[in-house]
């Protein structure tokens, strides 16, 4: 029996420059390869490794809150008139920077754009990520 499968593919309008700094930005320096590692600078290295955990923690700062958002819509559907403790559950908008956010960008509804365009908000990419060329 043969299955008619459509898969769609995100097509990726981003340059390589783009692409690597979004890369660096969000896997640090596992985008290297040890030679590349053992040739940085210490101040090279410390730079990348700071870049990398400031977007970690925006990232999943980002992630906790777009999941209380979807769960506080979830909430108000199941229990419209707000009476016990819904009222008290919707109140609740703490994130946690302990806590790590293991759901996916996907299940959020999160793109590769939203998470460009956090990261350049955040002053993590360039403000003119969108005008860079490759190199």
């Amino acid at each position: 029996m043969k299955q008619n499968v459509n898969v769609l593919y995100e097509i990726d309008t981003y340059n390589s420059r783009q692409n690597f700094l979004y890369k660096r930005s969000l896997f640090g320096l596992s985008i290297y390869t040890d030679q590349e590692v053992s040739e940085m600078t210490k101040e090279k290295l410390k730079r990348i490794n700071k870049i990398y955990r400031k977007t970690q923690t925006v990232l999943n700062l980002w992630k906790q809150e777009k999941l209380l958002s979807i769960t506080n819509q979830m909430i108000k559907l199941f229990f419209p008139n707000g009476h016990g403790y819904s009222k008290e559950l919707l109140s609740y908008n703490y994130v946690d920077t302990s806590f790590i956010c293991i759901l996916s960008f996907k299940d959020l509804g999160i793109n590769k754009k939203d998470i460009i365009n956090k990261l350049i908000t955040e002053k993590i990419l360039p403000k003119n990520f969108y005008d860079l060329i490759p190199d």
